[in-house]
């Protein structure tokens, strides 16, 4: 026989050290997403809604695209061919696709594209707001045009079509939205920006009208398909604005490294617009390069013709020039070495000739500063200084020689350029008449079938993964904010107490606190659902009790908790009536003398109860209320007291507790929380078994530990603690969750995927349970 609130000998408290080594696992993780799936699924669901709305009202937008071919060996085509044997042969062989992008982004070619296609005029039907667009996309467009619904005549609905030839407004009127009315019998009406109505007009007609201002409003409308009355959104917008606009939806990018073949794409929500835009531009880049060629070939030729006159009038003087001096002095013979000196001084004059022609080309194109330009002039310099070296050479002949080595030079000078000079004309002629620029369209644009945007399987899939994502984030977010700790085993070690029973999460008794909150009988889940698995662990309390206190002849039983709102009044009342299914008779005395509401659990009224007996204004027999559906006797709290501390010390609580062992074999006390009154420290002094109730997710360990201790100040040491209200598939407790019904209520599917989790965590938790038993030495130390 034990004495009152001396603990029973349990099995020795786990090793700390492997406790905290296991605290966390992976299986923990896992079991809180289980606890969690509803989260799981509410978030998804609602990820996976929002995805869905947008993919159903979200605007098409289209893709198309081509593909050109930039030739990096023209420019090595056009060395040769110029005879520019001083071009840098890193910039001829170097892939030029990058320029070539720049180009095709440059405002020269979109502002052309803008103006042939009409870009800068936008006109759109009005649809009806948020789902207008989705239904008229629906309507096939070779049924004509879609009748209004629900009678909204102005709205389009699907199968609309409007085109503007030309729209033009004043400069205050740009980028400001006109409206255009469909009318009967291929007639529309325009309202100016204010809604003022500004013109009427007829499809194919140019109209317009004057309204105050230098430049009139003028439209011309090629084709309008609509019901009368249907109203249309038009704007004129700046060239700038439109070819901005167009470059934000163009895109250009080399389709792999170093091919330069070039992926010409623009998006948008007109499948043909996109298509004759992208073409478009492609034949204008491409006429652009030819033209920039052809104009660089011509104005090449058009310096050498310039040139070839002025040579041409040099060789004649050259020529007459020598035969004058032959015929004054007769033949004269030139020696070896004045053909040497002739023949080298000839080809330095021809190439500084050369050199300087190319020097006045480049100039044309080019800065002084330029490196191209500064390696010329240096080349100049050198070929002249060579030059003088062979004039002074040349000074040291005989006079006659001196005079007949200069003529003839000049006259082969003269004539070795002018040759060249004719050379390079034909050939510039040949390159202009054939030239056909740097780039090639190697795939032209088609209209898209398809939507480039949205793209459902992507969103679909990128919406289950973030809903997951923020439904798992919540559910860590959760946890990490309750106030709990993780594992009951390394709670008994940290606190001192055995934990006597886990009590899982009932359902069925969420409605029953339900119905006490509408002010209706709740009941007790004892009596509603018998098989419920939370029951089953208070039998487990129960056969545990019934040990501990087996010895005693009256057992005084009480229930606290370290708070409000942990289910220690569930426990005491449940708890009472499962020692009455035994033949037990039970007394439950609702100690809470502030907030206790066991009264309305158990169906009865407001009537005199623990504070009117210790009170003296009722009696035993008074105060006792009889429950026999219930098969229990209860004492309610009775009249709300400004002292029940007081009362508990002053009104005979001893001896009003020894004349009721005589009659019953089990009282179940409902005390208040001990951290919040001392009411349960005067309480345990007449208890026999003293257990804390802490509900999963409100409690820490440093709570319990607290509350163990203000019963240990007064003498009384707890029994243990209870957990209420595990989760489904909580980390916490590992042997939550076996339940053991009759096979006439056990659903078909009974044994699921969760079953089969546990089973295969059970076997895991079995493969490291050495790590959790005490070795013997410490079992018998601890014994």
């Amino acid at each position: 026989m034990y004495p009152p609130n001396e603990a029973v000998p349990v099995l020795p408290l786990p090793n700390p050290n492997r406790l905290q080594e296991q605290s966390v696992s992976i299986r923990d993780y896992v079991d809180l997403l289980i606890e969690g799936r509803k989260t799981l699924l509410i978030a998804l669901a609602a990820v996976l809604t929002v995805t869905l709305v947008y993919l159903v009202l979200a605007p098409r937008t289209y893709k198309a695209d081509a593909l050109l071919r930039i030739d990096k060996n023209k420019a090595l085509l056009a060395a040769n061919l110029h005879g520019d044997n001083n071009q840098t042969p890193a910039e001829a062989e170097s892939p030029r696709a990058q320029r070539e992008v720049e180009i095709l982004r440059s405002r020269s070619v979109l502002g052309k594209v803008v103006d042939n296609l009409n870009l800068a005029i936008e006109i759109e039907p009005s649809y009806f707001p948020l789902i207008g667009e989705t239904l008229a996309r629906k309507h096939d467009r070779h049924d004509g045009v879609a009748g209004a619904w629900w009678g909204f005549g102005r709205w389009a609905w699907g199968g609309e079509k409007a085109k503007v030839a030309a729209f033009e407004v004043p400069d205050r009127y740009l980028e400001k939205e006109f409206t255009l009315i469909a009318l009967e019998h291929g007639r529309y009406q325009i309202l100016a920006p204010n809604g003022a109505e500004l013109l009427t007009g007829e499809v194919g007609q140019v109209v317009t009208a004057e309204i105050g201002e230098k430049t009139p409003v003028t439209i011309k409308i090629e084709v309008l398909d609509a019901h009368p009355g249907t109203h249309f959104e038009l704007v004129r917008r700046t060239a700038l604005s439109a070819i901005e606009t167009l470059q934000k939806a163009f895109a250009v990018k080399e389709v792999s490294k170093d091919t330069d073949i070039l992926s010409v794409e623009l998006k948008g929500r007109d499948p043909e617009q996109l298509a004759k835009s992208v073409n478009d531009i492609a034949a204008i880049y491409v006429n652009a390069t030819v033209n920039w060629e052809s104009a660089e070939a011509s104005q090449k030729l058009a310096f050498l013709e310039s040139q070839l006159p002025i040579v041409k009038e040099r060789l004649e003087k050259a020529e007459q020039g020598l035969s004058a001096y032959r015929q004054q002095h007769g033949a004269v013979d030139i020696s070896a070495e004045a053909e040497i000196l002739l023949k080298q001084a000839s080809d330095m004059e021809t190439l500084s000739i050369q050199l300087k022609q190319k020097y006045d080309e480049q100039s044309q194109r080019l800065e002084s500063e330029h490196p191209d330009m500064m390696a010329t002039n240096a080349q100049i310099k050198r070929v002249n200084g060579k030059l003088a070296a062979l004039e002074k050479r040349i000074k040291d002949l005989p006079k006659t020689q001196q005079n007949m080595v200069s003529l003839s030079r000049d006259v082969q000078v003269n004539t070795e350029l002018y040759t060249s000079l004719l050379n390079s004309a034909q050939e510039q002629r040949i390159a202009a008449a054939g030239s056909l620029g740097n780039s090639r369209i190697v795939d032209f644009a088609v209209t898209p079938e398809k939507p480039y945007w949205p793209k459902p399987g992507l969103l679909l899939a990128i919406a289950s993964l973030l809903g997951l994502s923020l439904g798992s984030a919540w559910v860590f977010l959760r946890h990490s904010l309750q106030r709990h700790d993780n594992y009951p085993a390394l709670l008994e070690y940290q606190v001192g107490l055995p934990m006597f029973a886990a009590i899982p999460h009932s359902k069925k008794q969420r409605k029953l606190a339900g119905l006490l909150g509408r002010d209706k009988d709740g009941g007790i889940l004892v009596n509603e659902d018998p098989l419920d698995i939370s029951v089953e662990s208070l039998r487990g309390l129960r056969t545990t009790l019934e040990a501990t206190l087996a010895n005693h002849e009256s057992k005084v039983i009480m229930v606290s908790s370290p708070a409000p709102a942990m289910g220690k009044s569930f426990v005491s009342s449940n708890l009472a009536a499962l020692l009455a299914s035994i033949k037990k008779r039970v007394l439950v005395i609702d100690a809470d003398m502030r907030n206790g509401r066991l009264h309305e659990t158990f169906g009865i009224g407001k009537q005199p109860g623990l504070s009117d007996l210790l009170a003296g204004r009722a009696s035993l027999g008074e105060v006792i209320v009889s429950l026999p559906e219930v098969g229990i006797d209860l004492i309610p709290r009775g009249n709300m007291v400004l002292n029940p501390a007081e009362l508990l010390v002053l009104g005979e609580l001893a001896e009003t507790l020894e004349q009721l062992k005589s009659f019953y074999n089990h009282i179940v006390i409902d005390s208040p929380p001990i951290l919040g009154a001392t009411d349960a420290a005067i309480l345990g002094k007449h208890a026999d078994a003293t257990f804390l109730v802490v509900k999963e997710g409100r409690y820490t360990a440093q709570e319990l530990e607290v509350s163990a201790r203000r019963f240990q100040q007064v003498g009384i040491k707890p029994n243990g603690f209870i957990i209420n209200d595990m989760k489904e598939g909580s980390s916490y407790y590992p042997y939550y969750g076996y339940a053991y019904q009759r096979a006439d209520q056990e659903p078909a599917a009974a044994a699921g995927w969760t079953d089969k989790y546990h089973a295969v965590g059970d076997w895991l938790t079995k493969q490291l349970e050495r790590d959790w038993v005490p070795a013997a030495a410490e079992t018998d130390e601890r014994s």
